[in-house]
């Protein structure tokens, strides 16, 4: 009982799909923030199971400013053992990964859990982004556990 609602829970968050890319990409940093692409977009939304992408310009000046907020959220949260990630797309190279992500300025930030995607909500503050994010991750794996919860407790009402 328990293993067939774990492996519905696992289904359900798109865990398994196309598994062995997990382990293949090579992931590159630049100050603790994943670089990505079209080639390691979707491996990422796999191996990490937070993720807060920044979708910038690098001649944007808004995008300017925020990157070193951003980079000093990313030290912040590995300093911390989080298993929230930040990343960033460059969309002057990766312009049809920006546009299947509904890019309409820059920056954009989003919140990828699983297979859901979610706007970015905080302030553009290092501890801003933190605070948000761990709010976030709060509030869904709150979330899971109540729907875990529920299919656990009908599960019993079936003959």
């Amino acid at each position: 009982m328990i293993l067939v609602l774990l492996v519905n829970l696992i289904l359900a968050t798109g865990k398994l799909k196309q598994h062995h890319l997990n382990h293949q990409v090579m992931f590159k940093r630049e100050n603790d923030v994943v670089v990505l692409d079209a080639s390691n977009f979707d491996a990422a939304l796999m191996r990490f199971e937070v993720l807060l992408v920044d979708f910038y310009a690098p001649w944007c000046p808004h995008c300017q400013k925020l990157m070193p907020q951003f980079e000093e959220a990313a030290t912040i949260l590995k300093q911390r053992k989080s298993k929230i990630n930040l990343a960033k797309v460059d969309c002057t190279k990766e312009s049809y990964l920006c546009h299947e992500s509904e890019v309409r300025g820059y920056p954009t930030l989003r919140v990828f859990y699983h297979d859901k995607r979610f706007p970015y909500l905080g302030d553009r503050t290092s501890h801003g982004i933190v605070d948000f994010m761990e709010k976030h991750l709060k509030q869904e794996e709150e979330k899971e556990k109540q729907m875990l919860g529920y299919r656990h407790r009908h599960q019993e009402d079936l003959p």
